[in-house]
Parts: structure tokens; C-alpha cells; sequence
């Protein structure tokens, strides 16, 4: 129910790409895209779903789960099977590609920093001590730059990750 390891994002000599070494070990990332199966929190506290659905991707050979920034951070019962099984959870928080004006959303999303900041450190809080938790992410499709997220999102994400969980990726 818990882990120790040793993380290390790099620029790849070869690729000029992001690589990741593992325990001092080079690991190539494989993974899918999570968008939970239950928005309607109907099984939310079933380990056994959850333990079913993550050990599916287990079993397709990935070694990373993304939990897609347009969906959810997901509930504990998911990162518990994370953790149990061994597979690495890359979180994106609630931005997507949407908030860039292109499809009716507006790049002044949220409307409450306040309250979005507010749910982005009670999430850093919850899930940080996961020992599935490889990284994090500002969101999904964010474009461009210093305009999605607007530049208080942006520097509040900062902060909270520097403040609460300043030694892994974001």
C-alpha cells in the first residue's frame, strides 16, 4: 500500500525528447487514456470495478494511465488500484482545449479562480501520497500558451505545486 522510487525526467540525448528513468532505470512510457466510466459517481466507491478497469490497461500492456483534463481527478478507490497493481497515473486538472474559443469556450475559464485554485489544492492534497502518481498536468490541449489557462490559473497551478508537491513533474 505504499512505494518508494526514484523519478527523473530528462531531454534524450538522441530524440531531444522527453525520456523518464525510473529507479536509475530508462522506462518508455505506454499508456491510455482514462476518461472514468462512472460521471455519474453510480459505482464510485466499487475497488472492485476500479481494480477490474485499471488491471484492462494492464493488460493491453500499458505501463501509464492519463486521467484526461476534460473529465475528473479521479476518486480514491482508482488510485488505490493504481498503487495495488502497479500501474503509473499521469493527472491532468479541468482545462481542455475547449477553453481556447474555438468551440463556443472562452479563454477567461474559469470564472472563479478563487474556487478553481481552491479544488486544485484540495486535489494535490488527496492524491500526492499515491505512490502511482507520476505527474501532473495543467490539462489537455492547452493552446496558447499564456492565454489557456489564463495566466492566473497558470501561476496559481504553480504555486500550489511548488508550495505541496514540488519534487514531481508538472
Amino acid at each position: 500500500t505504499y512505494g518508494f522510487r526514484k523519478t527523473e525526467f530528462y531531454i534524450d540525448a538522441r530524440t531531444q525528447g522527453w525520456a523518464l528513468r525510473l529507479n536509475d532505470q530508462p522506462l518508455f512510457l505506454q499508456g491510455g487514456n482514462w476518461i472514468t466510466t462512472d460521471q455519474l459517481l453510480r459505482h464510485s466507491a466499487d475497488e472492485g470495478r476500479y481494480a477490474d478497469e485499471v488491471r484492462l490497461h494492464i493488460d493491453m500492456g500499458f505501463n501509464l494511465i492519463r486521467v484526461w483534463g476534460g473529465g475528473i481527478a479521479e476518486r480514491d478507490p482508482f488510485y488505490k488500484a493504481a498503487d495495488r497493481l502497479g500501474i503509473l497515473v499521469y493527472q491532468e486538472f479541468w482545462q481542455t482545449g475547449d477553453n481556447n474559443g474555438r468551440w463556443g469556450g472562452s479563454f477567461s475559464y474559469p470564472s472563479d479562480d478563487s474556487l478553481y485554485l481552491s479544488n486544485a489544492r484540495s486535489t494535490v492534497l488527496r492524491l500526492r501520497n499515491h505512490p502511482s502518481l507520476l505527474m501532473w498536468g495543467m490539462g489537455n490541449e492547452l493552446n496558447p500558451e499564456g492565454l489557456n489557462p489564463k495566466p492566473s490559473i497558470a501561476d496559481g497551478m504553480r504555486s500550489i505545486f511548488t508550495a505541496l508537491d514540488p519534487d514531481r513533474f508538472f
